[in-house]
């Protein structure tokens, strides 16, 4: 009888233990010693200067880290605990992708993510929410990263204009009512200065119209095919390159044509108008220029 009584409270005590195991696993406790380090996590300030490298558009022209705040120790084996980060708040203008937004420089995007020091190695963007872990520990996000991407065919140079940018980090806990905790991550007046000679700002024709006057030759030299070539030149005036580099602009023609390097006159057909006549346009190497936008050719 003893011994089954014994049995009995054993088989108790196990559950109570058991129990008590399988609810502490449900939400995070306290994490390391140290917690918190400070009320905020702060931004660090971003470098003074940021110099851009080549990239093709919807590419990475520098990229850096900054700290975010310090605070000791993570949080382990939260199976039921949800974790993640809170919608940005930012003076900064979205381009609607996750941590994407304009840098207020032409041509450069600002991405912001957040990752841990260690553990945590990819960018994620808020907002997002996650449930349980896929680590035993889950170590605050501690660390901003930076890109700037290229985002259009010009790229400026000069200040960016300083920006404010603030997002939580939170997670269930066992120690707070309610049982989320939330841990502000924020910078304030964050800017830097962009230089580089890899981009051209702006590229523009100092005139509005190029007229090309055609002179007034006879129908018999039309015939015979000697009319006398009519030479003219597009200016096209890029800032912001390096002087050595060739520009990256190509040119294209648009007008009434059926094919590569041959234009028909306005108003064929109608009277008063040559029949017959078509003016052609070759560059200097006597090579037909392009009528369609696939086939536009890089300038001199």
């Amino acid at each position: 009888m003893n011994t089954l009584r014994q049995v009995g409270l054993l088989a108790l005590t196990l559950g109570c233990i058991m129990g008590t195991s399988a609810y502490a696993a449900d939400y995070c406790g306290w994490p390391g010693a140290g917690w918190p380090a400070q009320p905020s996590s702060i931004i660090a300030s971003l470098p003074a200067t940021t110099t851009l490298r080549y990239a093709p558009i919807g590419g990475v022209m520098a990229s850096y880290q900054v700290a975010a705040g310090t605070r000791a120790g993570g949080w382990s084996w939260c199976d039921k605990s949800e974790w993640g980060m809170t919608e940005v708040v930012t003076s900064l203008r979205s381009r609607g992708v996750p941590g994407l937004y304009d840098s207020g420089v032409p041509g450069v995007g600002i991405r912001i993510g957040h990752i841990s020091n260690e553990g945590w190695y990819t960018p994620s963007f808020p907002p997002f929410t996650r449930k349980g872990l896929t680590s035993a520990i889950l170590y605050f996000p501690s660390v901003v990263t930076i890109d700037f991407v290229r985002t259009d065919l010009g790229v400026g140079k000069g200040d960016m204009p300083s920006f404010n940018y603030k997002t939580s980090f939170f997670m269930d806990t066992t120690y707070n009512n309610p049982l989320r905790a939330v841990f502000p991550i924020e910078g304030t007046s964050l800017k830097t200065k962009f230089e580089h000679n890899a981009f051209f700002t702006t590229c523009y024709t100092p005139k509005s119209s190029t007229e090309v006057n055609m002179g007034r030759p006879a129908a018999e030299q039309v015939k015979r095919g000697s009319v006398q070539d009519v030479p003219f030149a597009l200016d096209v005036v890029c800032n912001g390159l390096n002087p050595t580099v060739k520009p990256p602009v190509k040119v294209y023609f648009e007008g009434n044509s059926v094919r590569d390097g041959l234009l028909n006159l306005n108003g064929v057909g109608q009277p008063g108008v040559a029949k017959g006549v078509a003016i052609s346009l070759s560059n200097d190497k006597n090579v037909a220029l392009p009528f369609s936008k696939a086939k536009a050719v890089a300038l001199d």
